[in-house]
């Protein structure tokens, strides 16, 4: 019986695909009937049976079926917690639990917006984005735009969160708001009707504050902007470690350490341009070459039209850029006037600064790198700067290819590294958020066979903590994934005398395999990428049970989080007590902040 099954099943594959193949050789259709059924219709008769027609379905009342037009739903992205938009809906609902709110209050019927007739102008986008005024700011994200609450235009009994770029607690406000998402609405700021005691105007230097995306925070003096970014440090820590804020493990939040420069202090800028879709041959004038723009906003009116209307504003000085890099911009804005029509698509272009020690006996020009930014005349450009503290003289060039080796110059010590990687953007506060560092690698001893003698520089990069803590230890070993960051980490232990420092390839999660010097006498700082540590690593960690452990971030929201994990999850992490949480102004006029959290086992 199973044969004859077998033999069956085979007859009628050879079947199906012999007739599969004639219908697409004689170019043959297959048409369903009034009746269900099936019948094959060479190309001459078109889609007829019996050279009639086949009608349509008809309803009952005799009309043709229509489809139903299919509704477009809402897609939300999965977003990463610790990321912008995740920290948003924590401070969204942050803000409605201190407005007796539930987040049903606020919910946007975003389907009805999907599905108007116009995503544009339709009636119900057009009831939704309007133009709405005297809005009073509530609060300020970690992200450095207003939040506040206004009436549902469509839902009467419902509130709206909306966003205000540029717009500070105790504002009253006129807004445009431009989009709509489940629990908050996105807006431009048109006019600041009453000003929060807060704003200071006349502290504005950049001529495009307002529009560029670049800084946020220009109109608060600069202790109000370290207290706004302490702040963000203790809403890190409420909102990704609330078990450690319950039982009361935090010590008190220090003062936000400030960056000596508060402008002209970026080492590196990338402004980038787009090019239109058209032939490239047909444009006359070049793309806008500069930095994003924030919305459509229109309050600062003396400065609306600068810079342009479109996506990317036509920035031509960044006053957040070091001297140097705004003549690299002034250089290559010159050259991409000649050179844009070569471009096929939208591009960025790296600027970064170089730094020479000079020797004196020696001519500036001849010691300057011959990759660097030229002007006009073909001549280098660049700057003179003294450390006094080392009595030597500097000259800072400006370098956009970024495979060219670079020189950052930080305390005494110089670190060489590729252009395009990864370094820390303020030199003027690197040298106190080291000395910082090296500061706090001891554990309290209470002799010297408990002495902190060694060191583990997780995610070393090219060596700037493990160099610059080479001397209160006796070993530094420093760990990397980028072969590259680790070549030039050995280079730069070897170029400014360091000879404790080893350096070795490896991914941060199997860290502790290779390390073999004895925990109690060893500290470990930490320093990962904005997404943190991995669950895997700080097990790792704990089970290595280091005497310190200093948490550098450029993300306190996910250092926060990893905080919590290592001393609630992990083996060993109850041995541990936070010592200090301090935030490092890195980013002087924008909302970033940097924080140092130092643990001790006890």
């Amino acid at each position: 019986m199973r044969c004859f099954w077998i033999v069956q099943k085979s007859i009628f594959k050879a079947r199906f695909f012999a007739c599969r193949n004639f219908v697409k050789k004689h170019n043959y259709k297959l048409i369903s009937t009034m009746t269900g059924s099936t019948e094959m219709v060479p190309p001459t008769m078109k889609h007829t049976v019996d050279n009639k027609r086949l009608s349509s379905p008809l309803t009952d009342s005799g009309n043709r079926q229509t489809k139903k037009p299919k509704l477009r739903k809402y897609k939300a992205k999965k977003v990463e917690t610790t990321s912008p938009m995740g920290v948003l809906e924590f401070e969204v609902n942050d803000l409605l639990k201190s407005q007796n709110l539930s987040r049903e209050q606020v919910l946007n019927d975003v389907t009805s917006i999907l599905n108007d007739k116009s995503s544009t102008d339709g009636p119900i986008v057009l009831q939704y984005h309007r133009e709405v005024k005297n809005v009073k700011v509530l609060e300020i994200t970690s992200n450095g735009n207003g939040l506040a609450l206004i009436d549902n235009p469509v839902e009467t009994e419902k509130k709206q969160v909306v966003i205000i770029p540029f717009g500070l607690p105790g504002d009253v406000v006129n807004i445009k708001v431009f989009k709509t998402h489940p629990y908050y609405v996105e807006s431009d700021l048109l006019d600041v009707v009453e000003k929060s005691p807060m704003r200071r105007d006349d502290l504005i230097r950049d001529k495009y504050f307002g529009k560029s995306s670049g800084s946020q925070l220009e109109f608060l003096t600069y202790d109000d902007q370290l207290e706004l970014k302490r702040k963000t440090i203790m809403n890190a820590y409420k909102f990704f470690a609330p078990r450690l804020v319950a039982e009361k493990l935090l010590p008190p939040f220090d003062t936000t350490v400030a960056s000596p420069l508060q402008f002209g202090y970026r080492t590196k800028i990338t402004p980038h341009f787009d090019m239109p879709k058209r032939k490239q041959k047909e444009l006359t004038v070049r793309p806008p070459l500069g930095f994003g723009q924030k919305g459509r906003p229109q309050w600062r009116k003396d400065t609306l039209d600068i810079g342009g209307h479109g996506s990317i504003l036509d920035i031509d000085e960044c006053v957040l850029a070091t001297e140097v890099l705004n003549k690299g911009l002034t250089n290559e804005r010159r050259k991409f006037e000649q050179e844009f029509k070569n471009y096929k698509k939208g591009a960025t272009i790296l600027l970064r600064e170089n730094t020479t020690i000079l020797d004196p006996s020696k001519p500036t020009l001849e010691q300057l790198t011959e990759e660097a930014s030229r002007d006009e005349n073909g001549d280098i450009s660049y700057v003179e700067v003294e450390d006094k503290k080392n009595n030597v003289r500097l000259a800072k060039t400006c370098v956009t290819n970024p495979r060219q080796i670079v020189t950052e110059y930080v305390d005494g010590y110089t670190f060489n590294f590729s252009a395009g990687e990864f370094f820390q953007n303020n030199n003027s506060i690197l040298p106190i958020v080291t000395k910082y560092v090296r500061d706090n690698l001891q554990a309290p001893a209470k002799g010297d066979d408990n002495k902190t003698k060694f060191l583990v520089d997780a995610y070393c990069g090219s060596g700037l903590f493990s160099i610059c803590s080479s001397k209160g230890v006796d070993k530094v070993i420093g760990v990397e994934i980028s072969a590259d960051s680790v070549s030039f980490a050995e280079k730069n232990a070897k170029a400014n005398g360091v000879e404790n420092c080893r350096f070795i390839v490896g991914k941060a999660e199997k860290l502790f395999e290779s390390i073999d010097t004895p925990s109690e006498n060893t500290s470990v700082i930490l320093d990962p990428p904005r997404k943190g540590c991995d669950e895997l690593f700080l097990k790792q960690l704990a089970a290595y049970n280091p005497a310190k452990i200093i948490y550098i971030s450029c993300n306190v929201h996910s250092q926060a989080r990893d905080v919590e994990y290592f001393l609630k999850e992990t083996e060993n992490g109850s041995a541990y007590q936070i010592e200090s949480i301090r935030g490092f102004d890195f980013f002087p006029q924008t909302h970033h902040v940097e924080s140092v959290c130092i643990m001790k086992r006890i």
